[in-house]
């Protein structure tokens, strides 16, 4: 019995259990990875917050500058004229239901006061001004007023002019595009004419109104564009010193001023707005031989003296109420852009003294694009006929039988332009007489067939007759090519 007991006894006597610790183990495992993925999951939601926090800090930044500056735009003493108000059309709303079939329902914080039942302007694409009328008005707590200062709102326009699609399978019912600008500000009646006449006049409306918003909009490609197209449908004014020269003409000096992100580096000041011009010149620019008069340039002669050896770009009003520079890398590329050469002519932007009107040729001085007379430009350059190399002749050739077969030129003349400060950068200048809406396939195509042929001088730029202000331009010319009998 004892040894029974025993035995017993023994096989009471506790035993490790291996695999209930085991488990332990692996439980305790997986609860540490449990509480890390929590934790990460917190640092993680803490993190998005942070930035979601920093987003909403640099989005109120953003629209507080965008309210200073409206206010200085609307308050200020260079507001453009006729303005009371503006609005950047951020959103279109498609599915809201106009109360009035063929109305457009629009979106935008409006800066300034807007009135219900008035008469304003649509601007949006290439230039383009349209009459519409303001026929409802909700604010941001979808209420229904008469009246709306400095506020997000809903705005009903009537089409207006507008027009219709030219292709019917447009939707015709969305003729405002995302970030059109409305304004009463009247601006020009003519916005497609290239120079522009009458914008610094006017301030530019459209282009202050995009410029003011950019710091929210500018990353979006859409909108970097457009303000791009601004600056190319817009009239500027800059100081300048004008001098006597010794040929009894007239010599014009410009300025320089380096913005923040470009210390070192000189950029042409150009205002929208007159007043802002001369406030400018009287603050900042008034130093004793500065400069002081001013000149209206239309956008290709801006790209073309912000792109000679003394500047690195342009930069519009300095010293606000909205500022942007614009670096030479983008000149170029805007000169470069279809719209530059159907507003302006190839070559328009390529040369500052072309397009400020000089020559440096007392025989053929002032009538060269689109300057005025007694103004030769920053950069001198003599004008010659092209000397008979077989280069040469061989483009006469090739000059002479493309106008042959396109009975609208009715005469060509080419001519070599050399730069004073730099007579290894040669060109030609094809002058051509031909109507407006062929001027710029004749220039593709008649660049196209002399191409081959340029060796020694490997660029032409080419102007068109009738743009060109024929003061001083001789009487009698060896035009290359002529239907007409010279």
């Amino acid at each position: 019995m004892g040894l029974f007991g025993k035995k017993k006894e023994q096989n009471n006597e506790p035993v490790e259990n291996k695999t209930n610790s085991t488990l332990s183990d692996e439980m305790k495992i997986i609860l540490a990875a449990r509480e890390e993925d929590k934790q990460e999951k917190i640092e993680r939601a803490e993190e998005r917050q942070q930035a979601q926090r920093e987003a909403d800090q640099k989005f109120l930044q953003i629209e507080m500058q965008a309210k200073e500056a409206a206010d200085r735009i609307i308050k200020g003493d260079c507001t453009p004229k006729g303005m009371t108000f503006f609005m950047l059309c951020d959103e279109i709303p498609f599915d809201a239901e106009p109360a009035t079939k063929g109305n457009v329902i629009i979106k935008g914080n409006v800066r300034g006061t807007i009135k219900n039942n008035t008469e304003v302007f649509l601007y949006q694409d290439i230039g383009c001004k349209y009459s519409v009328k303001i026929e409802k008005i909700r604010n941001d707590r979808r209420e229904y007023v008469d009246e709306l200062t400095d506020d997000r709102a809903e705005i009903e326009i009537t089409r207006g002019d507008i027009p219709l699609p030219a292709d019917p399978d447009e939707d015709a019912s969305k003729p405002v595009k995302r970030f059109a600008v409305l304004s009463d500000a009247a601006g020009i009646d003519d916005t497609k004419d290239p120079a522009c006449k009458g914008m610094v006049a006017s301030g530019n409306p459209r282009t202050i109104a995009m410029l003011c918003e950019y710091g929210k909009y500018g990353d979006e490609p859409m909108y970097f564009s457009m303000v791009m197209d601004c600056l190319m449908t817009s009239e500027f004014v800059t100081p300048a010193k004008i001098s006597p020269a010794r040929n009894g003409k007239s010599s014009v000096n410009f300025i320089g001023v380096s913005p923040k992100q470009h210390p070192d580096m000189s950029f042409l000041p150009v205002f929208t707005d007159n007043r802002l011009c001369i406030k400018a010149m009287k603050n900042s620019f008034s130093k004793q031989g500065g400069p002081d008069q001013r000149i209206s340039l239309s956008f290709a002669q801006v790209a073309a003296v912000s792109r000679d050896t003394h500047h690195h770009g342009f930069i519009v009003n300095p010293g606000g109420p909205v500022t942007i520079s614009i670096p030479k890398e983008l000149v170029d590329k805007m000169v470069d852009s279809t719209v530059f050469k159907e507003r302006f002519g190839a070559g328009a932007g390529d040369n500052a003294s072309l397009a400020l009107g000089g020559s440096g040729n007392r025989a053929l001085d002032n009538f060269i694009a689109n300057g005025g007379p007694n103004i030769p430009g920053v950069q001198p350059v003599f004008i010659n006929n092209p000397t008979d190399t077989p280069e040469f002749l061989a483009i006469e050739n090739t000059v002479k039988k493309y106008c042959g077969a396109h009975s609208d030129i009715a005469k060509v003349l080419i001519l070599v332009v050399t730069p004073q400060n730099n007579r290894n950068d040669k060109s030609y200048l094809c002058i051509m007489d031909c109507p407006d809406n062929s001027f710029e396939a004749n220039c593709n195509g008649l660049a196209g067939a002399i191409k081959p042929f340029l060796k020694g001088i490997k660029r032409i730029q080419f102007q068109q007759f009738s743009k060109m202000n024929k003061e001083g331009f001789p009487e009698k010319v060896q035009w290359l090519y002529s239907k007409l009998p010279q």
